[in-house]
């Protein structure tokens, strides 16, 4: 386990650091806030530059055949633990420097930092940042109750505790296991809404109507953990649509 101790602390990612992705090859997956996980490692290690950092190796621009240009570059991220720094951890990242769409081609100064934001997220999934999301167990921007949750999963690797054993031989079920974790994801979900009711200082009762109309139900308890986290999520952008 202590193997496991950095990559379990850092690898899932709370959902108010987590959007749907609703479009492209992507669709139905989740985009992470790159500031949580700078945050993330932050808190493990310490600040930038003290506790984690990072290199450009090397950078170059690449024309493709639709006209466009990308920007790649390659980093190494080094963590500390005690006084002694990791090996680098090599990763790559890319962007549009120039990109065509409907309005024509257009130049992207943010190219740059998008391409060593996207290496850094690659880099720092190896030491387990967000892996869960990376792993498929947490999708349209918030943890769901249809998809098993770490807990679940290891205890099933580890053949032991949770398991109950069904009609078939040899076959096992990981419910017990599976409820706990659930459970523990729903408390959170319902504490991220609690708290976004009290910021926005609306009624219980606006939030059950609009439940009624944006998800089809009035009751948390009736909801999944992805509808409950879908409601805190759109919570303010929904009171001010019913308010206009």
């Amino acid at each position: 386990m202590e193997n496991m101790s950095i990559y379990n602390s850092l690898c899932t990612p709370p959902n108010d650091a987590l959007k749907p992705i609703s479009f492209g090859n992507l669709k139905g997956k989740s985009d992470i806030n790159p500031q949580w996980r700078y945050e993330a490692v932050t808190n493990q290690f310490g600040p930038c530059g003290i506790g984690w950092k990072f290199t450009i190796d090397s950078h170059w621009a690449q024309p493709v055949s639709t006209g466009e240009t990308m920007v790649f570059v390659m980093i190494s991220f080094y963590y500390k633990q005690g006084e002694t720094w990791s090996e680098p951890i090599p990763a790559y990242g890319g962007d549009f420097l120039i990109k065509k769409d409907k309005n024509g081609i257009h130049g992207n100064d943010e190219a740059m930092k998008m391409a060593v934001t996207d290496a850094l997220g690659t880099a720092m999934k190896m030491i387990g940042v967000a892996a869960d999301v990376y792993r498929g167990l947490v999708a349209n921007g918030a943890s769901d109750s249809k998809y098993a949750r770490r807990d679940y999963v290891a205890q099933n690797a580890q053949n032991s505790v949770g398991r109950t054993q069904n009609t078939k031989p040899n076959s096992y079920t990981q419910a017990p296991a599976k409820a706990s974790a659930n459970n523990d994801l729903m408390a959170k979900a319902k504490h991220q809404l609690k708290a976004e009711v009290e910021r926005i200082g609306c009624t219980w009762d606006e939030v059950k109507a609009i439940s009624g109309v944006k998800i089809g139900k009035i009751k948390t308890e009736d909801m999944t953990v992805g509808e409950v986290s879908e409601l805190a999520a759109n919570l303010e952008k929904w009171v001010m649509e019913e308010s206009a």
